[in-house]
């Protein structure tokens, strides 16, 4: 468990939402949810370990709600794609 109570339980999503929220506010960063650490971790798992991993351990029975919802694609540019169409332009 990444967060547990003092006796050990773990938090509510409510507690953990409210202590998120205080903690971003205090460093003046808005955009940052619970769904923001979920949609990361997703994201490292996925490319780590693959899809089906990570769908399983987020709780989805279909890996596409995984893709669809949490995993974020990469955007970067391969370099070799780059050079092919510098190539034919």
């Amino acid at each position: 468990m990444l967060f547990c109570r003092r006796e050990g339980t773990p938090p509510t999503k409510n507690n953990v939402r409210r202590q998120l929220r205080h903690v971003m506010d205090l460093a003046e960063i808005t955009w940052v949810t619970p769904h923001v650490f979920r949609r990361t971790v997703a994201t490292a798992i996925s490319a780590q370990a693959g899809v089906d991993l990570t769908a399983e351990l987020l709780g989805h029975t279909d890996p596409k709600i995984a893709i669809q919802h949490c995993i974020r694609r990469n955007e970067m540019v391969n370099t070799a794609t780059e050079r092919t169409f510098a190539k034919s332009a």
